[in-house]
Protein backbone atom coordinates (compact mmCIF):
# COMPACT_ATOMS: atom_id res chain seq x y z
CA UNK A 1 0.00 0.00 0.00
CA UNK A 2 1.41 3.18 -1.21
CA UNK A 3 0.92 6.14 1.27
CA UNK A 4 0.88 9.71 -0.34
CA UNK A 5 -0.48 13.14 0.13
CA UNK A 6 0.59 16.60 0.88
CA UNK A 7 1.75 18.64 3.85
CA UNK A 8 2.05 22.39 4.53
CA UNK A 9 4.75 23.28 6.56
CA UNK A 10 5.79 27.25 7.59
CA UNK A 11 8.39 28.40 6.23
CA UNK A 12 8.38 31.89 7.46
CA UNK A 13 6.65 34.45 9.94
CA UNK A 14 7.46 38.04 9.27
CA UNK A 15 6.63 40.92 11.63
CA UNK A 16 6.05 44.28 10.09
CA UNK A 17 6.71 46.97 12.22
CA UNK A 18 4.84 50.01 10.08
CA UNK A 19 1.95 48.30 9.28
CA UNK A 20 -1.44 48.96 11.75
CA UNK A 21 -4.07 46.27 11.97
CA UNK A 22 -7.03 46.84 9.98
CA UNK A 23 -8.92 45.60 12.73
CA UNK A 24 -7.56 47.26 15.66
CA UNK A 25 -5.68 49.65 14.57
CA UNK A 26 -2.68 48.53 16.29
CA UNK A 27 1.32 49.75 14.50
CA UNK A 28 3.36 46.63 14.56
CA UNK A 29 0.93 44.00 15.90
CA UNK A 30 0.86 42.58 12.07
CA UNK A 31 2.52 39.26 11.42
CA UNK A 32 2.75 37.62 7.97
CA UNK A 33 2.62 33.74 8.34
CA UNK A 34 3.77 31.48 5.02
CA UNK A 35 3.22 27.83 4.24
CA UNK A 36 4.39 25.72 1.57
CA UNK A 37 2.53 22.65 0.94
CA UNK A 38 4.66 19.45 -0.49
CA UNK A 39 3.30 16.67 -1.90
CA UNK A 40 5.01 13.24 -0.40
CA UNK A 41 5.17 9.58 -0.59
CA UNK A 42 5.46 7.68 2.38
CA UNK A 43 6.22 10.76 4.14
CA UNK A 44 9.02 12.25 1.81
CA UNK A 45 8.64 15.32 0.15
CA UNK A 46 9.01 14.91 -3.20
CA UNK A 47 8.46 18.78 -4.46
CA UNK A 48 6.22 22.06 -3.29
CA UNK A 49 2.55 22.36 -4.49
CA UNK A 50 2.00 25.37 -3.37
CA UNK A 51 2.88 28.43 -1.46
CA UNK A 52 0.58 30.05 0.80
CA UNK A 53 -0.16 32.70 3.86
CA UNK A 54 -2.19 35.07 6.17
CA UNK A 55 -1.72 37.89 8.04
CA UNK A 56 -2.11 37.88 11.28
CA UNK A 57 -2.45 39.86 14.46
CA UNK A 58 -0.92 39.67 17.99
CA UNK A 59 -3.12 42.20 19.49
CA UNK A 60 -7.04 41.07 18.73
CA UNK A 61 -5.76 37.57 16.62
CA UNK A 62 -7.49 38.64 14.15
CA UNK A 63 -6.32 36.10 11.17
CA UNK A 64 -6.90 37.44 7.40
CA UNK A 65 -6.42 35.33 4.33
CA UNK A 66 -4.90 37.35 0.85
CA UNK A 67 -7.32 38.09 -0.68
CA UNK A 68 -9.36 39.75 2.26
CA UNK A 69 -6.65 42.07 2.72
CA UNK A 70 -6.66 45.88 2.76
CA UNK A 71 -4.14 47.13 -0.65
CA UNK A 72 -1.58 48.55 1.68
CA UNK A 73 -1.48 44.93 3.35
CA UNK A 74 -1.43 42.72 0.85
CA UNK A 75 1.02 44.79 -1.20
CA UNK A 76 3.72 43.99 2.15
CA UNK A 77 2.25 40.60 1.86
CA UNK A 78 3.32 39.92 -1.41
CA UNK A 79 6.46 41.95 -1.38
CA UNK A 80 7.69 39.71 1.43
CA UNK A 81 6.44 36.13 -0.08
CA UNK A 82 8.72 36.90 -3.37
CA UNK A 83 11.43 36.56 -1.29
CA UNK A 84 10.30 34.05 0.88
CA UNK A 85 12.23 30.88 -0.73
CA UNK A 86 10.88 27.09 -0.59
CA UNK A 87 13.28 25.14 1.47
CA UNK A 88 15.54 22.77 -0.74
CA UNK A 89 14.44 19.76 1.77
CA UNK A 90 10.85 20.07 0.13
CA UNK A 91 12.58 18.56 -2.67
CA UNK A 92 14.38 15.66 -1.47
CA UNK A 93 12.71 13.10 -3.20
CA UNK A 94 13.01 14.42 -6.15
CA UNK A 95 16.87 13.92 -5.34
CA UNK A 96 16.31 10.51 -4.46
CA UNK A 97 14.66 9.09 -7.53
CA UNK A 98 17.12 10.92 -9.40
CA UNK A 99 20.19 9.03 -7.28
CA UNK A 100 17.82 6.33 -8.00
CA UNK A 101 17.68 6.63 -11.65
CA UNK A 102 21.35 7.18 -12.02
CA UNK A 103 22.45 4.01 -9.77
CA UNK A 104 20.06 1.98 -12.23
CA UNK A 105 21.41 3.58 -15.07
CA UNK A 106 25.12 3.28 -14.22
CA UNK A 107 23.89 -0.67 -13.12
CA UNK A 108 22.73 -1.45 -16.33
CA UNK A 109 25.54 -0.27 -17.96
CA UNK A 110 27.81 -1.78 -15.97
CA UNK A 111 26.16 -5.47 -16.56
CA UNK A 112 26.19 -4.57 -20.62
CA UNK A 113 29.90 -4.58 -20.64
CA UNK A 114 30.35 -7.28 -18.12
CA UNK A 115 27.74 -9.40 -20.73
CA UNK A 116 29.72 -8.65 -23.47
CA UNK A 117 33.04 -9.97 -22.11
CA UNK A 118 31.03 -13.16 -21.23
CA UNK A 119 30.05 -13.16 -24.40
CA UNK A 120 33.53 -12.50 -25.93
CA UNK A 121 34.84 -15.00 -23.43
CA UNK A 122 32.59 -18.14 -22.51
CA UNK A 123 33.39 -20.48 -19.35
CA UNK A 124 31.92 -23.77 -18.92
CA UNK A 125 29.11 -23.44 -16.47
CA UNK A 126 27.73 -19.84 -17.62
CA UNK A 127 24.57 -19.82 -17.18
CA UNK A 128 22.57 -17.79 -20.00
CA UNK A 129 19.06 -16.48 -19.24
CA UNK A 130 16.72 -16.48 -22.68
CA UNK A 131 13.24 -15.78 -23.34
CA UNK A 132 11.83 -18.48 -25.77
CA UNK A 133 8.71 -16.60 -26.74
CA UNK A 134 6.38 -14.35 -25.39
CA UNK A 135 6.20 -14.66 -21.95
CA UNK A 136 8.01 -18.04 -21.67
CA UNK A 137 12.00 -17.70 -19.99
CA UNK A 138 14.26 -20.64 -19.61
CA UNK A 139 18.06 -21.00 -19.24
CA UNK A 140 20.98 -22.92 -21.18
CA UNK A 141 24.14 -23.63 -19.21
CA UNK A 142 27.63 -23.98 -21.03
CA UNK A 143 28.72 -27.30 -21.16
CA UNK A 144 31.71 -27.17 -23.97
CA UNK A 145 33.10 -25.03 -26.03
CA UNK A 146 35.00 -25.18 -29.42
CA UNK A 147 36.74 -23.17 -31.87
CA UNK A 148 32.90 -22.24 -33.67
CA UNK A 149 30.43 -23.43 -31.51
CA UNK A 150 29.28 -23.47 -27.83
CA UNK A 151 27.35 -26.78 -26.16
CA UNK A 152 24.71 -26.54 -23.91
CA UNK A 153 22.22 -28.53 -21.24
CA UNK A 154 18.97 -26.51 -21.71
CA UNK A 155 16.85 -26.26 -18.55
CA UNK A 156 13.92 -28.65 -18.62
CA UNK A 157 11.83 -25.74 -17.38
CA UNK A 158 9.79 -23.04 -18.39
CA UNK A 159 8.76 -20.04 -16.43
CA UNK A 160 6.43 -16.98 -17.26
CA UNK A 161 8.33 -13.74 -15.88
CA UNK A 162 11.48 -13.08 -15.84
CA UNK A 163 11.95 -13.23 -12.19
CA UNK A 164 11.07 -16.04 -12.27
CA UNK A 165 14.68 -18.00 -13.61
CA UNK A 166 16.00 -18.01 -10.10
CA UNK A 167 13.39 -20.50 -9.55
CA UNK A 168 14.00 -22.92 -11.88
CA UNK A 169 18.27 -22.27 -12.26
CA UNK A 170 18.70 -25.20 -9.65
CA UNK A 171 21.09 -28.28 -10.94
CA UNK A 172 18.63 -31.07 -10.83
CA UNK A 173 16.67 -29.31 -13.89
CA UNK A 174 19.68 -29.81 -16.19
CA UNK A 175 19.65 -33.14 -17.85
CA UNK A 176 21.77 -35.24 -20.17
CA UNK A 177 21.12 -33.73 -23.65
CA UNK A 178 23.25 -31.60 -24.78
CA UNK A 179 23.40 -29.68 -28.71
CA UNK A 180 25.62 -26.95 -30.43
CA UNK A 181 24.88 -23.76 -30.74
CA UNK A 182 27.49 -21.79 -33.41
CA UNK A 183 28.78 -19.15 -31.55
CA UNK A 184 27.60 -16.55 -34.14
CA UNK A 185 24.20 -17.28 -33.46
CA UNK A 186 25.10 -16.80 -29.36
CA UNK A 187 25.96 -13.38 -30.36
CA UNK A 188 22.85 -12.50 -32.53
CA UNK A 189 21.13 -13.93 -29.39
CA UNK A 190 22.59 -11.55 -27.44
CA UNK A 191 22.58 -8.54 -29.77
CA UNK A 192 18.89 -9.19 -29.92
CA UNK A 193 18.25 -9.49 -26.32
CA UNK A 194 17.01 -12.99 -26.46
CA UNK A 195 19.71 -14.03 -24.37
CA UNK A 196 19.65 -11.38 -21.82
CA UNK A 197 21.28 -11.84 -18.57
CA UNK A 198 24.70 -14.09 -17.89
CA UNK A 199 25.58 -15.82 -14.80
CA UNK A 200 28.87 -16.98 -13.51
CA UNK A 201 29.88 -18.37 -11.11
Amino acid sequence: MIVYGSHPVRIKSHNDKTLKCPNCDTQGSLYFQYYSTHAHVFWIPLFPVMRKGYSSCSNCNQEVKPKNMTDHVRRAYDSIKSDTKVPIWQFSGLGLIAILIGFIYYNTKANDQKYKEYIANPQNGDVYSYKLNFKEYSTLKVAQITTDSIYVIPNEYVTNKRTGINEIDISSNYGDLMYGIAKTEINRMFEAEEIYEIERD
